[in-house]
């Protein structure tokens, strides 16, 4: 008798293993291709590596496995998001100021100028809750998820990776009203701020706007903000940096293709989200934003000097700026909405009345 219970009890566990075993070997493993706007050799990506390659599969015990590409690697940037939407990708990581001419929203979830103020603001506008008698509710990355669900795309995370967007010159902007007659690189609202004070918005690649600026081509040029330009070696002949930055935030928008989301179960959608909003806070804290001022501190030893809007000047900077959101929120109603949320967050900061 003894012999026959302990036969079933053998049967049993073997029985129960089997199972675990043939459960195991049936989960799914997704394996998935992601675009980044940015080149290996930026230093901060090392995050982003170090979350794909490590902690994501740490997370998903190997399920979910997403090799990462540079910048132009599969696709060119002004194509990412027809990649997305048509699952060439299945994820990307761009400025959204790349999709304006499809998404009118674009413009204005990338970075108003003389808006959002610091990351931690972005943080707490993109998802941050209503705290009881205090403030908050804002939640725009529920806005953002609907506006890009009409894309086909699912709006995995923004407002985490985020840099400051300034203006450096060749000549010292002494006033407002040097800007004037100045030709310089831009994009997205930077532009139409410095044309509504004279200046001329161009748009040379990358790789020549070092030699636009030695050759006089151009007078200035934003490549975000103080990391970005001094990596770039524009201090070595553009000696000039205007402060405060017109866009104090721009941010990055990773997008993933809606069927591809769709498909992940709940847990891996958690792991994803949680794992690239840690990469994106990372890489802004170390190299975006602390990496600012070390940035700025490296273009002074350089002998860059700071020209400061201040007073009036500040004042009508401002003004421009403001006219500016004003003309983004006729462009749609989800555009009034955004401009709108911002304003509201604004005046909760104080930093507009």
């Amino acid at each position: 008798m003894k012999k026959k219970v302990l036969g079933i009890v053998v049967l049993a566990v073997a029985a129960l293993l089997c199972t675990s075993f043939a459960c195991d070997a049936a989960e799914k493993v997704f394996r998935w291709k992601y675009q980044q706007m940015r080149i290996a050799s930026e230093p901060g990506m090392a995050y982003y590596k170090e979350m794909f390659e490590k902690t994501l599969p740490a997370m998903t015990n190997g399920r979910l496995q997403v090799k990462m590409f540079w910048a132009g690697e599969l696709v060119k940037s002004a194509d990412s998001l027809d990649a997305v939407k048509s699952g060439v990708v299945e994820m990307i990581g761009m400025p959204c100021i790349y999709f304006k001419g499809v998404i009118p929203e674009a413009s204005i979830e990338y970075g108003l100028p003389f808006g959002i103020r610091t990351p931690f603001e972005m943080y707490n506008f993109m998802y941050g809750k209503k705290l009881p008698k205090m403030f908050g509710g804002w939640r725009a990355i529920d806005l953002l998820r609907k506006i890009y669900a009409k894309q086909g795309v699912y709006y995995l995370a923004g407002g985490v990776d985020c840099w400051p967007a300034a203006y450096m010159f060749t000549s010292p902007i002494n006033s407002i009203g040097d800007l004037k007659g100045k030709k310089v690189r831009a994009s997205g609202l930077m532009i139409t701020w410095v044309e509504r004070l004279g200046g001329q918005g161009v748009y040379i690649p990358g790789e020549e706007a070092y030699s636009a600026l030695q050759t006089h081509a151009i007078d200035g040029i934003t490549w975000g903000s103080a990391m970005g330009m001094y990596s770039m070696k524009f201090h070595e002949v553009a000696k000039y940096f205007l402060w405060p930055p017109v866009n104090p935030i721009n941010h990055l928008t990773i997008l993933v293709n809606q069927k591809a989301w769709d498909s992940l179960p709940d847990d891996l959608k958690v792991a994803l989200e949680q794992a690239v909003v840690r990469a994106g806070l990372d890489m802004t804290a170390h190299q975006n934003w602390t990496g600012e001022q070390w940035g700025l501190n490296q273009m002074k030893k350089a002998g860059v000097k700071i020209s400061e809007l201040k007073g009036a000047d500040l004042e009508k900077a401002e003004e421009v700026a403001m006219q500016i959101w004003d003309e983004e929120a006729k462009k749609s109603p989800e555009c009034a909405e955004l401009v709108n949320m911002t304003k509201d967050y604004m005046r909760a900061m104080g930093h507009i009345k």
